[in-house]
């Protein structure tokens, strides 16, 4: 099936409450999941995520390592992760929702006269407030 892969995923058991998540497959990439949570769900958007910034630079995606091939650790567990990129693609979807907002008559004159896109300076405004690249 066109856009399904599975790779295998290594979970670190470093507390009673994370997992640190490795996929041998990509060096270097690793993050944490809480046990208490949905943490399959959690991986299988991450690691889709990977996918898909391999794909939009044209990185060809390693091919998935079996499970004789890849050594674990006492407090580790191999698991695999099967993606449907698809799915994963209309979740990254992004939605747009309308917002009225107020600002000074003046300010409002100032922008329209340079030009101004104020839905894009809102976004990049919000973004840098919220710590998001």
């Amino acid at each position: 099936m066109e856009g399904n892969y599975v790779y295998p995923v290594i979970l670190d058991d470093v507390d009673d409450e994370m997992y640190e998540v490795t996929v041998p497959n990509f060096p270097g990439l690793v993050t944490c999941v809480y046990k208490r949570e949905n943490y399959i769900e959690a991986i299988q958007e991450w690691l889709s995520l990977v996918i898909d910034d391999y794909e939009k630079i044209g990185k060809t995606l390693p091919k998935p390592l079996l499970a004789n091939e890849i050594k674990v650790g006492d407090r580790q567990i191999l698991i695999y992760i099967n993606l449907w990129m698809p799915y994963h693609y209309s979740k990254m979807k992004v939605e747009y929702v309308k917002k009225t907002l107020t600002i000074p008559s003046w300010l409002d004159i100032l922008a329209k006269e340079k030009n101004v896109n104020f839905s894009a300076l809102l976004v990049e405004a919000l973004k840098k407030e919220l710590y998001i690249k």
